[in-house]
């Protein structure tokens, strides 16, 4: 069970433990496509209804439900999503020079 504090070190190692389908990427990704669909159909209804606290509730596991399986992925792909995230702010901050980085050193 994960708690906090958590980074994404750890969150990437918990779900490696709980769920890890090497063998299985295209459903992997099929099931992350399903997610984001299910993520776009919670924030249409609180862009037509309002945003309630069960609402939100909705939005924040859908939320993460797309991190699980963006992780998974990484986690297929033996990608270090840390090391990822930090490479990649570093490329966006110097090619979109009007915003600065996550880490600016």
């Amino acid at each position: 069970m994960l708690k906090r504090p958590l980074s994404v070190r750890d969150l990437q190692a918990h779900i490696k433990r709980v769920d890890f389908h090497p063998d299985k990427k295209h459903e992997v990704v099929l099931k992350l496509f399903e997610e984001v669909g299910e993520l776009s159909v919670e924030m249409r209804y609180e862009h037509t209804r309002g945003l309630t606290s069960a609402q939100k509730q909705k939005i924040k596991y859908e939320l993460y439900d797309v991190l699980h399986y963006v992780t998974h992925i990484a986690n297929i792909y033996d990608i270090d999503l840390e090391e990822a995230i930090i490479e990649k702010d570093r490329i966006n901050a110097a090619k979109y020079q009007d915003r600065g980085g996550l880490f600016n050193d």
